[in-house]
């Protein structure tokens, strides 16, 4: 049988090697394990692959989008400043900067949700129903939320408070200013910039700078919000899969009776440290739940009392509940101060061992290495602690 003759110049030969040797180190940085443990979803060399390169792509749109809707502000600035007259000028720069503003945010929205919604259906969402859970806390509802920096709803649930030490008063200013955050930073690192700028004599220069400024800072926003919408997504899964998987009832019953209130106290403690709503913790409670069956309000959110109720409980019961507080606070994606020394009480003699679970699976999710996680939760709580983690 005749063989096809392949014709190629050396130019495109040597392009082409160049690029093939470029796309196999790209295969060998994907060294997540096959492993499959939510069968619905991809494996983690999928997840890892088009996680990061939807990152990639829209974290650089972002930057474009964020240096060309500057441009005409700029143009303004440089033309036309002194020319015109001072309250015309400032008139016509003002409506040029706030139009070319809603345009600029318009699109980072817009690309916020295309890529939610792409991460969202890579692990197929619309598969999944789950009557017992709050509709504001449906799958897509929260990749909105991730997208378009909204906060989440505060939910009433076993006398639950996350925000119990927070002021009134304070709530009100973090939330006006989390909405307005884009365009406050943005106005503020243009003014600091300009500042400096003055002072070394460069003052036309800096019209230029505000450019990168701005290009740089929406490509900062564009790669939280896919962060964030990883987080949640990956959260959503993995917590589904710790309570039907790892925290089931015959895997408790080789624990004493308290177990089932230890692990909803080692939520709710986290969340009051966090201050906040995230979903990802809110489902795992309210799925963990739905073993335990308890209705009962008690303070499970109260540290002191916790860490007394972990010194009560058997070394085995204490071990499984730290690894449940670790997931907690590694599922809201942030780790503050209150947070980490929360953790350190909680974790013990033992904390640096547990801190290191923490780390390596806020890392899997991260990476798109969902099954992996799923592998090193089950390992930690279902085997024993692992010590290779």
């Amino acid at each position: 049988m005749p063989q096809p003759t392949i014709k190629t110049d050396r130019i495109n030969r040597l392009i082409e090697a160049i690029g093939l040797k470029y796309f196999l180190r790209f295969s060998q940085r994907v060294k997540a394990e096959s492993t499959v443990k939510l069968q619905e979803i991809p494996s983690d060399r999928v997840l890892e692959v088009v996680s990061e390169n939807l990152t990639l792509t829209l974290v650089m749109i972002a930057f474009l989008i964020g240096a060309l809707s500057t441009v005409p502000a700029v143009l303004v600035e440089i033309y036309y400043q002194g020319v015109w007259e001072r309250w015309y000028y400032y008139g016509v720069l003002s409506l040029v900067t706030l139009l070319f503003l809603i345009i600029e945010v318009g699109i980072l929205y817009w690309l916020g949700i295309r890529g939610a919604y792409t991460l969202a259906y890579l692990t197929g969402y619309q598969e999944d129903e789950e009557l017992a859970l709050p509709p504001e806390y449906d799958v897509k509802k929260m990749m909105v939320r991730a997208a378009l920096e909204i906060e989440d709803p505060s939910i009433e649930y076993l006398g639950i408070d996350p925000q119990k030490y927070v002021s009134p008063r304070w709530l009100l200013v973090s939330t006006l200013l989390y909405k307005a955050k884009i365009v406050l930073t943005t106005l503020v690192a243009k003014l600091v910039l300009k500042k400096v700028a003055m002072r070394y004599g460069v003052r036309m220069g800096f019209a230029w700078v505000a450019i990168p400024v701005t290009a740089l800072w929406d490509a900062i926003v564009m790669y939280r919000v896919i962060q964030d919408a990883k987080l949640r997504l990956f959260g959503y899964h993995l917590s589904r899969y710790i309570a039907q998987e790892i925290m089931t009832q015959e895997h408790l019953s080789h624990y004493s009776e308290g177990i089932a209130e230890g692990a909803i106290r080692a939520i709710s403690t986290l969340m009051v440290m966090a201050k906040n709503y995230h979903p990802n913790n809110v489902l795992l409670l309210i799925r963990l739940n739905e073993v335990f069956a308890i209705e009962e309000e008690k303070n499970y959110d109260d540290l002191p009392y916790y860490l007394e109720y972990l010194e009560r409980l058997p070394p085995k019961d204490r071990h499984l509940l730290r690894m449940l507080s670790g997931v907690s606070a590694v599922f809201d994606g942030k780790m503050t101060r209150a947070e980490k020394q929360a953790l350190e009480q909680i974790f013990g003699e033992e904390r640096e061992r547990y801190m290191a679970f923490t780390k390596r699976l806020k890392a899997e999710l991260l990476s798109g290495h969902l099954h992996q996680a799923a592998t090193l939760c089950e390992e930690g709580m279902i085997t024993g602690w692992n010590e290779k983690v």
